[in-house]
């Protein structure tokens, strides 16, 4: 059996989103314990025990929602009646047949973003500084380090920006006009959340005509930052760093991104959540044993009783809810 703290461990060490779920309270006859608990990757796997098959579906679903929201929720699988939901707690029918309650408290983990400064001047230099305080990944990158590694060409540059750079990632340009358009321009086509360059008012229209005349589309140019920051009437370099921090906060809690958006929840074809047209209950229809097929259209259930059931009258369940 898989330790879910190394697995965790690992899983932090490559940057991969998961949600750490435990028990905190339990009314039998579940088998959930309270304390349990599993470890969700962002690819629906599970790993751990917090109940038996009835309620796995759901948490995995739960899980892979606030994985993908970035937030923590508390959540109650219950029997009793009636079910309702609140800012606070999401209720949820329990489907098994023993039935009775688990309440779970689903905390995801997801990498801190990357913060890629291009560049070498006294504004980056303060941004790297500052943004030293605040949960983000720092790399730095500047045409003068490629050089002295001995890759003089445009296109070793390029390559050593996208290295750097992450589904999600904040980039502020600050060359202070050296390489402005090529650092820019090696963004296209990555995912980001914000893209500011330093720069003055006047010279920000020149910079945008000549990404647009090398091709860079309109959307993108419009999606940059420029000039960077915040109008807090900044002057120098350390004031400066500190406005572009707080436009960068104001863009990553309100989560503007640049389409297309890379979500924290890998895609992950070998799942299909549908319904179980007999008790409700999430069912998985790539792996679950208990399907039938009805008019053309498959069905999955969570246990053999259901699917009986659904064989006896398919006329009356015939529908499928995909989650």
């Amino acid at each position: 059996m898989v330790n879910i703290w190394k697995e965790a461990a690992r899983l932090e060490e490559t940057r991969e989103p998961f949600a750490v779920v435990t028990v905190i309270r339990s009314v039998k006859p579940t088998s959930a314990v309270v304390g349990a608990k599993a470890l969700i990757k962002s690819s629906g796997e599970m790993i751990g025990f917090v109940g038996g098959q009835c309620t796995q579906s759901l948490v995995i679903s739960q899980a892979l929602k606030c994985i993908e929201k970035g937030i923590s929720q508390i959540v109650l699988i219950t029997s009793d009646t009636p079910q309702t939901r609140t800012d606070d707690i999401i209720v949820l029918p329990m489907t098994c047949h023993s039935e009775g309650t688990v309440e779970l408290f689903i905390e995801p983990k997801i990498p801190a973003p990357v913060l890629l400064i291009i560049g070498h001047s006294p504004i980056a230099d303060y941004l790297k500084k500052t943004a030293a305080y605040l949960d983000f990944q720092i790399r730095t990158v500047g045409l003068e380090n490629v050089h002295s590694e001995g890759t003089s060409s445009l296109s070793g540059f390029t390559e050593t920006i996208q290295a750097n750079l992450s589904p999600g990632a904040f980039v502020v340009v600050a060359s202070m006009g050296l390489y402005d358009v090529e650092s820019i321009r090696a963004l296209q086509g990555f995912a980001l959340s914000y893209v500011g360059l330093v720069t003055s008012p006047k010279r920000r229209e020149a910079v945008l005509n000549d990404l647009k005349n090398q091709g860079v589309s309109e959307e993108f140019c419009s999606f940059i930052s420029a000039p960077v920051g915040l109008d807090l009437g900044a002057v120098d370099p350390a004031e400066i760093a500190i406005t572009i921090l707080a436009e960068i906060i104001e863009y990553r809690r309100k989560r503007r991104t640049f389409a297309p958006f890379t979500s924290h929840v890998i895609e992950n074809k070998t799942r299909r959540e549908v319904i179980d047209p007999i008790c409700h209950m999430v069912v998985d229809l790539n792996t679950t044993l208990h399907k039938a097929e009805y008019q053309g259209k498959e069905y999955g259930f969570c246990c053999p009783r259901c699917r009986q059931e659904f064989l006896n009258k398919p006329e009356k369940y015939a529908y499928t809810v995909e989650v």
